[in-house]
């Protein structure tokens, strides 16, 4: 198929070392889409098996890359096949694991003994041996080069080559090459609910590792026990890898957002990714695309996030599992029992505009209600049982609701959005900063001025990235446990803890000035109005201050967005490199101004 596609488009196939791959590697130029491109999902045995293939000189499948040098930058190449094998040898090669008990020595090639003697890496012990260690940086891999015009092209590639075999699931091949509103607003939502979340499609092969989920002694940035879908028992971890939770994603959106509502079932999941063909088929692709698009991805999202940060509450306070909370007992997996919960607190929360009154009666009406949710076995559920199980569901947790006050989005719970932008500043220093909070550490209770200049000053930082950036500064997240140990020391506050960071809260800060949170609030506002900071990106971010809950802890959240030119502080210009603020001197203006005008 690709040798009769060679007249429209350029196929460089050609060898190339793994020690030249490992340089490229270490220059980030190598690209991954997540728009199409799985996540890291191989396991241990998998990566070791295909070391010993190449230890052995065993030939290796052709890793196909494409060049857009418009999109990527000279030189840079997105992977459409092959990540898996990619990583495999580069994260051995950085000692991220052994291979039958040994691992690769640093010493072997230059650029990995230029970062051992940086310090960079560190060499792992036992050593395998140096001949073995030279047959790997010695071997070549069969690499293809395909130039493309579009994303359409590398889609349809892409979805051709994994439809063999076993390599993608199901739903891995429906959103590989589906690009319309419903399959985006899939994809958002499940990089939410996992975690696994990045600022732009377009990912280094390098920062995979961060945002990955660990599997089966691979250590990487996600804890899989910790995925909601696994700690709340709805998936199992090989399901998850296989990108079940998409599915039920997808099913619950479809269930959402259409009416009458659609059964469930593998087939018509398919027509609305656009991955079958036929008149009735293509019908019903087109009538998900437009309820999507009449209520817009966003609003779908938002949506989603609302309902399942209410879910994620309930559970928290009630200490137990979806599963044991409903059932009394934890199944193996509990995806339907999720489903109707779900969409009955979707019913009351969004189509009915009503909101918790009583968390206590919620989780009472709750507990043991699994017994009235009869899901069916097998693959197909049709619609008029899914409908009766949610409605009757949503009658039975009604009593715990009452209608909602004004919906003020500043003020909503972000349980879900805050645990986004925590793991995705792993990926994006730069654009995001934590702070502990606003009073010194010291015991006196004064508002500290110097660090909330900091605060402004790094938001500028932010703004002068470059154009289309938009990033955050928190505050009530201590990013250290010396500082949340302190804050505990000092206020007697226990911090709610997320990956690696520790989240303190503000509350406590204003009952130590002696003010509400409301009078804390606008004082920031005021601060900010009053500040040194440059128009217009001072009214930005006084307009787009937040004060959002994450379970039972307040954080204030300010917003930067890059304007029209460079911003400053009392005519200064600082920009963010990684976590650091640097100031830029006079001599380099030209240059920043030169990146904002040319839009680069």
């Amino acid at each position: 198929m690709m040798e009769a596609s060679s007249t429209k488009q350029d196929l460089t196939v050609k060898g190339e070392s793994i020690e030249r791959i490992y340089g490229n590697y270490r220059a980030w130029r190598y690209i991954v889409n997540r728009r199409y491109q799985r996540k890291l999902v191989w396991t241990l045995d998998e990566k070791c098996r295909f070391i010993d293939s190449v230890i052995n000189g065993y030939p290796v499948p052709i890793v196909l890359l494409a060049e857009q040098r418009a999109a990527l930058g000279a030189g840079n190449f997105e992977i459409i096949d092959g990540m898996q094998r990619l990583n495999a040898v580069l994260g051995f090669i950085e000692n991220e694991y052994s291979v039958n008990g040994q691992y690769f020595d640093l010493n072997t090639m230059a650029e990995s003994k230029a970062l051992l003697d940086a310090g960079e890496l560190h060499q792992q012990e036992p050593l395998m041996p140096r001949d073995a260690c030279v047959q790997i940086a010695s071997y070549t891999v069969p690499l293809s080069i395909y130039e493309f015009a579009g994303d359409g092209e590398v889609d349809e590639v892409f979805r051709r080559i994994n439809s063999g075999g076993r390599k993608l699931s199901r739903q891995e091949l429906r959103i590989a090459g589906s690009t319309g509103h419903f399959a985006e607003a899939v994809r958002h939502i499940a990089a939410k609910v996992r975690g696994d979340v990045s600022a732009s499609d377009e990912l280094p092969l390098n920062e995979m590792k961060k945002i990955s989920i660990t599997n089966r002694d691979l250590d990487y940035g996600i804890n899989v026990d910790e995925l909601f879908w696994i700690k709340q028992g709805v998936l199992t971890k090989e399901q998850v890898r296989e990108s079940r939770d998409e599915e039920i994603v997808a099913d619950v959106l479809a269930y959402m957002i259409l009416s009458p509502k659609p059964p469930s079932r593998s087939e018509v999941l398919d027509d609305f990714f656009g991955y079958s063909e036929g008149e009735a088929q293509q019908n019903r692709y087109e009538q998900i695309e437009i309820a999507t698009q009449k209520i817009s991805t966003e609003v779908v999202i938002t949506d989603f996030q609302r309902v399942l940060d209410q879910l994620k509450l309930t559970l928290s306070r009630s200490g137990s599992t979806l599963g044991q909370l409903l059932l009394g007992e934890q199944p193996p997996r509990a995806p339907r029992y999720f489903q109707v919960v779900f969409l009955a607190l979707h019913k009351l929360i969004v189509e009915q505009n009503q909101e918790v009154i009583d968390q206590d009666q919620l989780i009472k009406l709750m507990d043991g209600s699994g017994k009235h949710i009869q899901v069916p076995e097998g693959g197909r559920w049709g619609a008029d049982d899914r409908v009766g199980l949610v409605n009757g569901a949503a009658g039975r947790y009604s009593d715990a609701f009452g209608p909602a006050k004004e919906y003020d989005p500043a003020r909503v719970r972000w349980i879900t959005q805050m645990e986004n932008i925590l793991t995705q500043s792993y990926t994006e220093q730069a654009a995001y900063d934590f702070k502990q909070g606003f009073l010194r550490l010291d015991g006196k209770n004064e508002f500290d001025e110097d660090s909330f200049d900091k605060i402004l000053k790094t938001l500028v930082g932010i703004a002068n990235i470059r154009k289309g950036v938009r990033g955050y500064v928190l505050v009530g997240v201590a990013d250290t446990p010396d500082d949340a140990a302190r804050i505990g020391e000092l206020y007697g506050v226990g911090a709610k803890e997320f990956e690696r960071f520790h989240i303190t809260g503000v509350e406590h800060e204003a009952k130590a000035m002696g003010i509400s949170l409301d009078d804390l609030f606008m004082q920031l506002t005021t601060r900010i109005k009053r500040s040194a900071l440059s128009e217009p990106l001072k009214d930005h971010i006084a307009r787009n201050i937040k004060s959002v809950r994450y379970y039972d802890k307040t954080i204030f959240v300010f917003e930067s967005q890059a304007q029209d030119e460079p911003s400053n502080f009392n005519g200064e210009f600082f920009v963010r490199h990684g976590n650091k603020l640097n100031t830029i001197p006079p001599s380099q203006y030209g240059d920043l101004f030169r990146r904002f005008t040319s839009g680069s």
